[in-house]
């Protein structure tokens, strides 16, 4: 039977499966006395619709437990649950179509303690009929630590499980890795495990990874020099191992996921990227070679020179958690040249749909797919070869140092999901499996089905292929191949194409000679800065001139700036002249020359800070049984009022400072103190369950970064108040009045974080049922919608 064909009768089948169970559940119902006979066809009609509903440009689509909105004329199906996998989190398919899972066992301990203890496994899913649905499940690798990604290439598989990149083999062809070894050792691994995330292969061919948290890391990098650092950084390297280097850095404690376009540009997701506005906080970015990213943090950016302001976010995403993102290649889906990412607290993937602005882009973001339950976190999103993505949703186990997940639910498991585009023609062979592999066409570049362009890149390169290379017009995977083959023949093709007249082929052959650090490519180079009129081809030209660092460039790169450039363009060119480090022909006036100096200077400079203290997480107690029951009894009885909720009232309520006090220590909009947590978005990723608690009994569940810190001095002195503030030598804790207090590090005996949060309990005393209750509704509304409110939401 065609997979069409087979798609339409499995949905014609949940259609008729879910009316027989609700005409069983009915019929019940009216035996013993219940629901009147019209109701159930009623209400039967509205679950088969609820299977494709169209709402405001989003479709409903019921998956028990799920109810999913969807963007209009997509679908999604389930392709794999328990018991074939448990808790996926990451996932990458092998060129057979072979699909490698990371699944977690659970395991909610900090990762120092899960490296000692490692449980979690490597899944093999195969889908055996070609229907899309996977049949088989084993595991490949166990015993494993936290994965943090994972990556299948030439024949092993790569997982990033802090401090390492783990290297798994399968030598027997039984499909159980029996060789295991550390392709990379980052080096440090802290409480939260964000120490890595990755391997992802990149456009070029090299992997990617990012490094988190704010432990020092020391590397050799492929300069020759020896850097440490605790900022977060995007690390890649050759897959042998070899050319370590840095492509940007930032302030952010948790970059995770990675995404490249067909040119070789890089996007990444991640947390805690901005704090300069309410509703900011996690995001994607643009990541563009020696670029400095946001949040402000002085302590770990102190050692990094910085061409001028951080560079600014591409989209804005709040609390949303964004991990998982992908930039699909296939044009017949209608989202070719997006981003796709997966956000872990809003429960949704939200579409970028990307747009050039300057040098780099500006993006439009949406909701392409989200989830009713609270309990659906989806921690990766993935291209198949038919252009469908696979999204993996891990459950509800995971809570460490999660601020939405205090509380671990490992027995709620998780699922994969296909989302595709309605009644696109099916794809015979989309891996190409048919092909002979063994001798590879160079037309096969020119294919429509991207896996097979993906995997003729790989298998072309070898230096009998570049005559060839150079007639194929599929120029932008012709370049990428050419990259991959050493010697000069093939340096001399690549750099032919930065004189195309296509920007993306210029680019895309800008990036290889950047690179390889082509010093014959430097006066085309030049020529392209000063006569291409495209901002974006510009600015891979001056980054490829400061990697290339001939001093004879800088004076073009001088001539080519201006103060009206966009900031990352701006930030190209200076980067460049920095990276050639040419500071005796720099003129005094020029604008870029101060800050030049100011760079090499820090460059030739050793930073050292005080040794920032170790704050300790204290294990919170559980409350005994007789308190947890009185508890539950004291938010259920709340919990009734909860419906009468008016936001219009909270909203006032909110903002009354001699009751509420709320604004004295929060921010929603514009209103407010960013003391406790920025609540401007809460309600999108907080229940009202969630948000009853958090009045009621604030130290239940303390969002992360907003525990209390309890500092002792060398002198005995103890003091206490919410990190606010960090500088290399100095933190600054505040107190729930405001006050803020500077404690130096060297004057630091131990920290520890607390598990009594600084919001004080008592307010079922202060307030009524029915006001508790408004505060929720206002919370839980979006901002923006408010009678009267202008307030920013973050986007």
């Amino acid at each position: 039977m065609p997979k069409k064909k087979r798609k339409d009768v499995r949905r014609s089948w949940v259609i008729l499966s879910q009316w027989m169970r609700l005409r069983s559940v009915f019929c019940l119902a009216r035996f013993v006395g219940g629901l009147p006979k019209g109701t159930i066809a009623a209400v039967a009609t509205f679950v088969v619709s609820s299977v494709s509903l169209s709402v405001n440009g989003m479709e409903e689509v019921t998956i028990e437990p799920h109810r999913f909105t969807i963007q209009d004329g997509y679908e999604i199906v389930q392709v794999a649950a328990p018991p074939l996998v448990k808790r996926p989190m990451h996932m990458c398919f092998d060129n057979e179509g072979v699909l490698y899972v990371t699944d977690s066992s659970g395991n909610t301990d900090k990762a120092p303690v899960q490296l000692k203890d490692p449980q979690h496994r490597v899944l093999r899913l195969v889908d055996r009929d070609g229907d899309g649905i996977f049949d088989e499940s084993t595991v490949f690798a166990d015993s494993l630590p936290l994965p943090e990604g994972i990556l299948v290439h030439d024949g092993s598989v790569y997982v990033g499980a802090p401090p390492h990149i783990w290297k798994l083999h399968d030598s027997t062809g039984d499909h159980v890795a029996d060789e295991r070894s550390v392709w990379f050792d980052g080096g440090s691994i802290e409480n939260c495990g964000n120490d890595m995330h990755g391997p992802y292969y990149g456009t070029d061919g090299f992997f990617y990874w990012c490094k988190g948290a704010f432990a020092p890391q020391q590397h050799q990098l492929t300069n020759g020099r020896t850097r440490t650092s605790r900022a977060a950084h995007i690390y890649r390297a050759l897959p042998d191992g070899s050319q370590l280097e840095r492509v940007i850095t930032g302030g952010m404690n948790n970059p995770v996921g990675l995404a490249f376009s067909d040119t070789g540009e890089r996007f990444l997701s991640g947390t805690f990227f901005d704090l300069s506005a309410p509703g900011r906080r996690d995001g994607v970015l643009h990541a563009v070679y020696g670029g400095v990213y946001g949040r402000k943090n002085p302590r770990v950016l102190a050692p990094h020179p910085v061409t001028g302001d951080l560079l600014p976010v591409l989209s804005h995403l709040g609390p949303a958690a964004p991990s998982g993102i992908v930039m699909p290649q296939n044009a017949a889906t209608g989202l070719r040249g997006d981003l796709i990412c997966t956000e872990f607290n809003t429960r949704r993937l939200s579409r970028h749909q990307l747009s050039h602005a300057g040098s780099s882009f500006e993006s439009k973001v949406n909701t392409f797919l989200e989830s009713d339950q609270t309990d659906f976190h989806p921690t990766d999103v993935i291209e198949d070869a038919d252009g469908s993505l696979l999204v993996a949703d891990t459950g509800s186990w995971y809570k460490i140092c999660c601020p939405t997940s205090k509380i671990a639910k490992p027995d709620i498991l998780g699922a994969i999901y296909r989302v595709q585009k309605k009644d696109v023609a099916q794809i015979d062979d989309p891996r190409g499996l048919a092909l002979d592999w063994q001798n590879p066409e160079v037309e096969w570049l020119s294919d429509e089905r991207p896996a097979v362009v993906t995997r003729a890149v790989e298998c072309l390169a070898a230096e009998e292929n570049i005559e060839l290379l150079c007639l194929s017009p599929a120029r932008v995977s012709a370049i990428w191949t050419l990259h991959r083959i050493p010697g000069r023949y093939a340096r001399d093709v690549v750099r032919q194409f930065i004189k195309s007249s296509d920007p993306e082929v210029r680019v895309a052959a800008i990036q290889s000679v950047a690179l390889w650090r082509d010093k014959d490519a430097v006066t085309v180079l030049i020529d392209v800065l000063s006569k291409v009129d495209d901002p974006h081809v510009q600015r891979v030209a001056a980054m490829a001139l400061g990697r290339i660092g001939q001093a004879h460039a800088t004076v073009p790169l001088l001539e080519c700036y201006s103060t009206e450039m966009d900031p990352f363009l701006k930030h190209a060119i200076t980067y460049a002249i920095y990276e050639i480090g040419e500071r005796n022909s720099l003129p005094k006036k020029h604008p870029v020359t101060k800050c030049v100096q100011r760079m090499l200077k820090l460059d030739r400079t050793t930073t050292r800070s005080a040794k920032y203290p170790e704050i300790e997480f204290i294990k919170a107690d559980k409350p005994g049984s007789e308190t947890a029951a009185r508890q539950k009894e004291q938010l259920d009885t709340l919990a009734v009022f909860l419906p009468q909720g008016d936001a219009q009232r909270g909203e006032k309520l909110f903002h009354n400072r001699e009751k509420a006090k709320c604004v004295t220590c929060h921010l929603k909009g514009a209103a407010g103190v960013r003391l406790g947590p920025d609540l401007t978005r809460i309600g999108a990723i907080r229940s009202e369950r969630d948000l009853l608690e958090a009045i009621v009994l604030p130290s239940a569940s303390i969002a992360r970064y907003h525990e209390t810190v309890n500092v002792v001095t060398n002198d005995g002195k103890v003091v206490s108040g919410l990190l606010v503030k960090e500088n290399t030598n100095t933190m600054f804790l505040a107190s729930a009045e405001g006050a803020m207090q500077a404690v130096a590090y060297t004057e630091i005996d131990r920290a520890s974080y607390s598990n009594v949060s600084l919001m004080p309990e008592g307010y079922e005393k202060v307030l009524t049922p029915n006001e508790i209750a408004d505060l929720v509704a206002y919370l839980k509304a979006d901002v923006s919608r408010l009678a009267g409110s202008s307030q920013p939401t973050g986007e």
